[in-house]
């Protein structure tokens, strides 16, 4: 039978969660889970040559208990010789009206832990889940009617940063452990109250599974929850690349959808392409679910153009002829014409228009046509002057690939069946005098590479996600 050592520096292992030479902070409450975690590592830190730093904390939603937890880790920092960030922040206070007090509370503890990990030049943010939280979620997004991404739970490593070494871990290891140490944690009193889903199920739902049906239920939902989020990972990775081929136009506005292009896929890669559009623009899927999924593909297949729809979260979607314009609804259009120089080479960073645009040069040894919509290539020795990306301009025209003589951007606009609503945030890039790329749709067929191309100019246009929710 394999040790308890052994069984977490195997789970750090399999998911490469800690690189030689890094700085790890640990998020420690004072509870069972998290303090187990600073014992834990405190004692494999040479052998994973890593160094640790602690951070603690103090949401005051319990008076006194939250105070006392605060100064057991201070204790225990001072004891182990680690050193320690901590906050005091009344949390009650600065949550959004639109936040639950369990959500606020979760995204003002991820902003501290960002914050320390930046003060202290940390890689990883370590944190105290086991396979009971494991259990326990997997369960509670059943009920809430997850798909495979919800049901995969609580992910070992999420985003490169936070790591779960206790994720295979039982919480009754974690006791046992601490009794060996002879180290009393901190209890949270709400941990006890059933008024929480999560506790309902923790002290009710789970001993009755356990009794009366499978004593092992655990650990088959932490295989399940394991093979779900597996799956998920490829399929996630087809939706992106089908996609591609489906969006039209983005901004961190609004996504939209190419209505046949959709239709060509399976049913299941429609509602994750849906379901990633909405994602991409709040940056998480909280209060969606399946009847959200339903009301969207009814827009698509039954509702006649100009039929809009509202969902969570303030987003809209709209039906617009072939297309589905899904967007905020509180978003404001960029009004005022825009216009940016490019390094090149380099990168461009426009926080305004929540993009980032790539340019590279190369000499032409072999010709290299992208077929990408947000990836394109240019002759460079075509262009005069600076690049630039702007808004449009009343009189635009330019020479779209393979066609003879110009058309007015006003046209391709109409003939593309784009809405007036976006067409002053679609991004132009131009050479001062001259369009090269209409972004994500067309490019002047003059600029083209060809045979006697000497340098290539490769331009990436890459857009930014609001910030996912933990």
């Amino acid at each position: 039978m394999i040790t308890l050592k052994v069984k977490i520096l195997n789970t750090i292992k399999k998911y490469e969660m800690i690189l030689p030479d890094e700085k790890i902070v640990l998020a420690v409450s004072g509870g069972p889970d998290s303090t187990a975690l600073l014992y834990f590592m405190c004692n494999v830190q040479d052998e994973l040559r890593c160094s640790l730093h602690i951070a603690h904390l103090n949401h005051n939603l319990r008076g006194a208990e939250s105070d006392a937890d605060a100064e057991f880790v201070k204790e225990h920092a001072r004891k182990l010789n680690l050193p320690i960030s901590m906050e005091s922040i009344n949390v009650k206070d600065i949550i959004t009206s639109k936040e639950s007090l369990e959500s606020g509370a979760r995204r003002i503890r991820y902003e501290f832990y960002e914050r320390v990990m930046y003060e202290v030049g940390a890689k990883k943010v370590a944190q105290g889940h086991t396979a009971d939280d494991q259990a326990e979620t997997v369960i509670m997004r059943f009920l809430r009617g997850s798909g495979t991404k919800g049901l995969g739970g609580i992910p070992p490593i999420r985003d490169g940063i936070y790591i779960r070494p206790l994720i295979e871990t039982t919480r009754a290891e974690v006791e046992e452990y601490l009794q060996s140490l002879n180290i009393t944690p901190r209890w949270d009193s709400s941990n006890l109250s059933t008024e929480y889903e999560r506790n309902k199920i923790r002290h009710e739902l789970i001993p009755i599974i356990e009794r009366n049906y499978s004593p092992n239920v655990k650990r088959i939902l932490q295989q399940t929850a394991d093979i779900l989020r597996t799956e998920d990972d490829v399929l996630t990775e087809l939706t992106q690349k089908v996609m591609d081929r489906c969006v039209l136009h983005q901004d961190l506005q609004s996504i939209t959808i190419s209505i046949p292009e959709l239709k060509k896929n399976h049913l299941a890669l429609q509602r994750r392409i849906l379901r990633l559009s909405i994602e991409k623009l709040l940056g998480a899927l909280n209060r969606y679910d399946f009847d959200h999924l339903v009301a969207l593909m009814n827009l698509i297949d039954n509702n006649t153009t100009g039929s809009i729809i509202s969902l969570p979260r303030g987003i809209i979607a709209e039906k617009t002829y072939d297309k589905i314009i899904i967007g905020l609804e509180n978003s404001q259009q960029i009004a005022n014409p825009f216009d940016y120089v490019m390094n090149v080479p380099g990168e461009t960073e426009i926080r305004e228009l929540g993009l980032s645009v790539k340019t590279t040069l190369n000499k032409s040894d072999h010709l290299t046509y992208s077929k990408e919509k947000y990836q394109k290539t240019f002759d460079y020795d075509k262009i005069n002057g600076d690049l630039h990306l702007r808004s449009r301009k009343d009189g635009d025209r330019f020479q779209p690939f393979g066609i003879l003589g110009t058309k007015k951007l006003k046209d391709f606009f109409i003939d593309e069946k784009i809405p007036r609503s976006q067409r002053n945030s679609i991004p132009i890039l131009t050479d001062g005098n001259n369009i090269l790329w209409i972004i994500g749709y067309q490019i002047d067929g003059r600029f083209k590479i060809t045979t006697q191309t000497k340098i290539q100019l490769n331009v990436t246009v890459s857009f930014k996600q609001p910030p996912k929710q933990c």
